[in-house]
């Protein structure tokens, strides 16, 4: 019996939502709904880091502590050989280089399409909110939240200072901003204190997940903050340069997931990583 064409909406309504579902659950596929990322990036912004120089080793020694590698087009062509099906695949698809003259907005340069031909699960995109370029930013972002919705792909803003003189009023701006554009989880700096980062996770309807930032500080301040912003409601941990620019980068995953997961204290995991 053929069925009627009243049927051809919902079923197409369920694909698209199995679809989507599918996707964001490789990154945020543990029961407690947090996730660690691992930005691996950078050699868009500035080149070959320390540390990421050699695609393939990295990626060895991250994937089996992730949940999700955030990678370029060509890095994810790199390592394509050794990328799990249950790990997350997730595409940048704005970038600046760090040796442009001008800063602080991201030029869109792939689209969902390509980001598709690579098998990836999740889109993400940076705004520098705070700047002339502000309306042109927002704009790019709802369109790739748009054209990304049309294949049931998840998209991640990420919301980033210009300068140190932001409040953390404003880091729940930019994450509300986010979520009402469209996207399916936010990624944007810790603000300091469990109170204030409150404030963003209980205003934001999707999962935040707070930056990792430079490999500065010590591991009990990377663990301190994660358990904090644990505790404020945050979904996780998106950590790039204190991995792989740490001696054991593998160590240092396991270790963080057992803090994000498992409920490890911060004491107990500064311990587990052998440093003080």
């Amino acid at each position: 019996m053929i069925q009627s064409d009243t049927t051809q909406p919902s079923m197409l309504s369920a694909t698209i939502q199995s679809g989507l579902l599918r996707r964001m659950r490789r990154l945020f596929r543990h029961a407690d709904g947090r996730a660690i990322l691992v930005p691996i990036d950078h050699g868009l912004y500035s080149g070959p880091l320390p540390g990421i120089e050699d695609p393939l080793r990295i990626a060895r020694a991250t994937i089996p502590g992730a949940d999700g590698l955030l990678v370029s087009p060509g890095f994810a062509r790199a390592i394509a050989t050794e990328m799990p099906s249950d790990r997350a695949l997730v595409m940048r698809v704005g970038a600046i280089n760090d040796l442009s003259p001008i800063q602080g907005y991201e030029a869109v340069y792939a689209s969902v399409d390509l980001a598709l031909r690579f098998d990836a699960d999740w889109l993400v995109h940076t705004l520098y909110i705070g700047g002339e370029r502000d309306a042109e930013a927002i704009r790019n972002a709802g369109e790739i939240v748009e054209a990304a919705d049309r294949y049931s792909v998840p998209v991640i803003l990420e919301f980033l200072p210009r300068d140190d003189g932001w409040l953390p009023k404003q880091v729940a701006a930019w994450a509300r901003l986010g979520a009402e554009l469209g996207a399916q989880a936010i990624k944007t700096i810790y603000t300091g204190s469990a109170e204030s980062f409150v404030e963003v996770t209980a205003g934001c309807p999707v999962p935040v997940i707070i930056a990792g930032g430079p490999a500065v500080g010590t591991v009990f301040d990377l663990l301190n903050t994660v358990e904090v912003a644990l505790e404020a409601g945050g979904a996780g941990l998106a950590i790039g340069r204190r991995v792989w620019q740490s001696h054991d980068p593998a160590r240092l995953l396991q270790v963080l997931g057992r803090l994000i997961h498992g409920r490890m204290t911060v004491e107990a995991a500064v311990e587990a990583v052998g440093a003080a």
